[in-house]
């Protein structure tokens, strides 16, 4: 029972300091990327990590099957192909060289971000005076 409580004859003259309950409440914060998604023309991270997953599976495949006719090419004496191994180094050299890459980073408009804090919630209960 919240308020002054009555004072019974084994706590006569005690102090019985009052309760006090602070509850908080965590902030939350939520943001939004669309805009910024689609002022740069990007697609969404989940989409993107699909994309990347299937072309990487492409890449290693591919990697396999060359790797396979480099072999087939050195074992193929008979062919009497002269500098094998520098025509592959070639060839290899040419197919994963260096590539240009152009990264726009700035985009028109920026992230939504909206903040909710909440105030924290105080209760202070009086458990009883002492008597004059």
């Amino acid at each position: 029972m919240p308020g002054i409580q009555p004072m019974t004859s084994s706590d006569w003259g005690q102090y019985r300091p009052a309760e006090l309950t602070v509850r908080l409440t965590s902030p939350e914060m939520i943001t939004d990327w669309s805009s910024v998604f689609d002022d740069l023309e990007l697609k969404r991270p989940h989409s993107l990590m699909r994309e990347i997953e299937g072309r990487i599976q492409g890449e290693i495949l591919q990697n396999i099957a060359a790797k396979a006719q480099e072999g087939d090419r050195v074992a193929n004496i008979s062919s009497g192909e002269k500098n094998v191994f520098g025509n592959i180094a070639h060839q290899r050299y040419m197919r994963n060289g260096q590539k240009e890459i152009t990264i726009e980073a700035l985009p028109k408009q920026g992230v939504y971000i909206d903040f909710r804090i909440y105030p924290p919630e105080i209760n202070v209960e009086a458990r009883g005076a002492l008597p004059k």
